[in-house]
């Protein structure tokens, strides 16, 4: 029963992943990395300065000096370490977008699929 459980469990993440990722197939299973493109604080846009989010395919993530294991669960994408950020959407344009309040301001900030690529990144 929990076998059969986690490999449900793992059928319906590579699922997710294919869906939102639709270019990651058997063979190219490499990181992807997400620049940050734009970032809004109370409704003034400000200067994104976000390293970028890189998500390897063994589950795990970089960004902002974390690193833990990411999920994504429908449109959702959750950090394992993110405290502050809380949960990401994923858009269609290949786009992820945390909202979230710090110090009182709600900032969005919105990280696109990288036009440049560094070796061992996938389009998506």
């Amino acid at each position: 029963m929990v076998l059969r459980r986690s490999l449900w469990f793992g059928f319906l993440t590579v699922a997710s992943l294919l869906w939102v990722c639709p270019s990651i197939r058997a063979g190219s299973m490499s990181s992807v990395s997400f620049q940050c493109a734009s970032l809004v604080v109370n409704g003034r846009s400000g200067r994104c300065t976000s390293p970028p989010l890189v998500l390897y395919p063994d589950g795990k993530y970089k960004i902002w000096g974390e690193q833990g294991t990411y999920k994504i669960e429908g449109n959702r994408l959750e950090l394992s370490e993110s405290r502050k950020r809380g949960r990401g959407r994923l858009l269609p344009g290949r786009q992820i977008v945390f909202e979230f309040t710090y110090r009182g301001k709600k900032h969005t900030v919105t990280f696109r699929r990288r036009k440049s690529l560094e070796a061992g990144t996938v389009i998506v």
